[in-house]
């Protein structure tokens, strides 16, 4: 087997042995439905609601309420994934103002998305994604705006051992006529590519050294 071979197949190698290491590595961090009926993690606002069918989530937020998302002891040069779920729940009219959900990651604003209603349908949000709209979700009947559900996915590289994430809830009126709930938190980490990619360059620098000094057969 000739030395170009060799290397090329060393190389092939190294990028499977780092995608398996990414693999190995990468995994939920913290997961909640809050079917159990309690918040584990969070602080500050920390209520769970159950709906008329049987879903659970945090909330109801109102009035600025904010519950709170801390996590310790995270790998350093990670990719943080979030994913969330934001009901706007009733009559939520901030199209441009008043009622919003805002996202804080270490205190610091990430974004703010206004809820409103426009025809029997809560609109407005620019950062979350419609997933659903139905009057009769949650079984809360019909109430202006109804129930929608919109989905939240943010990403960023973490380089600290512990990060609190905020879920705020702005609204000008209590839940007999709006409120937010917050459901399916999921967080999950992936080490960061540079530093597998210096480990596999490390890996293939040690295999092609050992074969320099394999002595050759004479013919």
């Amino acid at each position: 087997m000739n030395g170009k071979y060799i290397h090329l197949t060393l190389a092939w190698l190294t990028i499977l042995a780092g995608c398996l290491v990414n693999n190995a590595n990468a995994g939920v961090i913290y997961s909640n439905d809050f079917e159990s009926g309690v918040a584990d993690g969070f602080t500050n606002f920390t209520d769970v609601a159950q709906a008329p069918n049987g879903e659970s989530y945090i909330g109801h937020l109102i009035f600025g309420n904010t519950s709170i998302l801390t996590l310790n002891n995270l790998a350093h040069a990670s990719l943080i994934n979030i994913d969330f779920d934001v009901y706007g729940l009733r009559s939520l009219d901030g199209t441009d103002n008043n009622d919003s959900f805002e996202f804080f990651l270490d205190g610091e604003l990430l974004f703010k998305d206004y809820y409103g209603h426009l025809d029997g349908e809560l609109v407005g949000p620019s950062t979350g994604r419609l997933i659903s709209h139905d009057d009769s979700t949650f079984g809360y009947g019909h109430f202006y705006g109804g129930a929608s559900t919109y989905h939240y996915s943010i990403s960023f590289l973490n380089t600290n051992e512990t990060i609190s994430l905020g879920f705020k809830a702005n609204t000008d009126q209590g839940w007999a006529d709006e409120a937010f709930g917050i459901d399916n938190v999921s967080v999950s980490s992936i080490p960061e590519p540079t530093t597998l990619a210096i480990m596999a360059f490390g890996i293939f620098g040690l295999a092609s050294n050992r074969i320099k000094k394999t002595p050759t057969k004479q013919q």
